[in-house]
């Protein structure tokens, strides 16, 4: 990438981790519902008592190789992809130990932890952005078709979940690329304005 090519870049991007068309990933059974525990989503500490690991398991009716992150109801990283983000300065990840089972020969996958980023932060430009607020509070859960990140309101964040709706996570272009230069571990990194969310 030439210096001008990245100088056009937007200083975040949206983080993903889509199955590739064509390409089967193997996927989570199911989530369990975990006492003291609402969501996962609203960038706030867990205080329960999580000593013991998660329990999860292989879907049976799915194959492939698992992927580096499932961003779903109990948001899970596998320790390479943890410790790269470390690296790269990201502090903000509150961590569980997981054991995923695989329900044909029982073997149990340990390299995978749950993780509840910490932060929210409202960092949407809403006069460049495309949306729908269905709840008329400007939180958790509008609607994107295209979004535009005010690098102003981020405090310098390197990766957070957008306040203004939940499921988003963004990362610092910066952070982006080192996850690039070290394989990329299956993500996907969408400008904001190409997100839908």
């Amino acid at each position: 990438m030439t210096d001008r090519q990245q100088s056009n870049q937007p200083p975040y991007f949206m983080l993903t981790c889509y199955s590739p068309a064509n390409a089967d990933y193997i996927d989570i059974e199911s989530y369990p519902e975990i006492d003291g525990i609402d969501s996962w989503l609203l960038g706030t500490p867990l205080s329960v008592d999580l000593s013991e690991p998660i329990r999860l398991q292989w879907d049976r009716e799915t194959e492939g190789p698992p992927k580096k992150m499932y961003a779903d109801n109990i948001p899970l990283m596998h320790r390479d992809l943890v410790t790269t983000l470390q690296q790269c300065g990201v502090t903000n990840l509150q961590l569980f130990p997981t054991e995923i089972v695989h329900p044909e020969n029982k073997q149990v996958e340990r390299d995978y932890l749950a993780t509840n980023i910490l932060g929210l932060i409202k960092a949407a430009d809403l006069s460049e952005s495309n949306y729908r607020d269905p709840s008329g509070n400007g939180l958790y859960d509008m609607d994107f078709d295209s979004l535009a990140i005010d690098p102003q309101k981020t405090f310098g964040a390197k990766l957070f979940r957008l306040a203004e709706c939940v499921t988003g996570i963004v990362i610092a272009r910066s952070v982006k690329e080192s996850l690039q230069q070290a394989g990329g571990f299956g993500l996907q990194f969408v400008e904001p304005a190409d997100w839908i969310g």
